[in-house]
């Protein structure tokens, strides 16, 4: 008849459900392997750049008589140029992308920009 005369029943009452929230974790990080590769691919394409600062001035002076020195020294500045372009427009462009893409990038790089007038001997 009171306030607390109502029978209870076996089962307890109905706790709310907890509130799972999903934690956002930082994005994982490079493996040591990823990284020491990472350090060596950096590394050929400065050794890249000056490999065309090297040939390109070379090149340069065999070519100059046949060419406006106006077309000559830009495309040599390009050329010094484009191992650092690529290395950072991969690291730009790749960076929400899975490891093995950015290494694939990085490896055609290599291949794509080797400085053939350094090697060749021209």
């Amino acid at each position: 008849m009171g306030k607390g005369s109502e029978p209870h029943s076996a089962e307890p009452a109905a706790e709310p459900a907890a509130v799972v929230t999903e934690k956002t974790e930082p994005p994982a990080s490079l493996g040591n392997v990823a990284l020491v590769s990472l350090g060596l691919l950096g590394g050929i394409y400065l050794l890249y750049t000056v490999g065309w600062l090297l040939g390109g001035s070379r090149t340069a002076l065999v070519i100059s008589p046949f060419l406006a020195p106006s077309a000559v020294v830009p495309a040599q500045w390009l050329a010094v140029a484009a191992p650092v372009l690529w290395f950072g427009a991969t690291m730009l462009l790749t960076r929400a992308s899975a490891t093995w893409v950015r290494f694939v990038w990085l490896v055609i790089g290599v291949f794509l920009l080797l400085p053939w007038p350094f090697v060749s001997g021209v």
